[in-house]
């Protein structure tokens, strides 16, 4: 359904640079219970080490436009990843100060 797939051109993955991850716990479905997973905690953990950022996490979604979804990462290079992790802001937040 529409409220659930983003329109067509319109999805990160569609970059190259996203993807979806999920468990077998969570029955291999994109689900909010993934960020409950000892799968899901080890990825929100160990993603900016590699260069990947949790895209929408829970408590943006007034900044992404976009619901919390655990399971969704993006590439963004690892320096970045980093930085934003730490100090806890999403690309929006990020691309905001750029433009300042």
């Amino acid at each position: 359904s529409l409220c659930e797939t983003a329109m067509p051109g319109c999805s990160e993955h569609q970059t190259g640079l996203a993807l979806d991850v999920s468990c077998p716990a969570v029955s291999l479905n994109l689900s909010q219970a993934f960020s409950e997973t000892t799968e899901g905690r080890w990825l929100a953990r160990h993603a900016p080490l590699y260069g990947f950022i949790i895209r929408y996490p829970k408590g943006k979604e007034h900044l992404t436009k976009i619901p919390a979804e655990p399971w969704h990462i993006r590439y963004v290079t690892r320096s970045l990843a980093l930085c934003l992790t730490l100090t806890g802001q999403v690309l929006e937040e990020y691309y905001a100060c750029c433009e300042r």
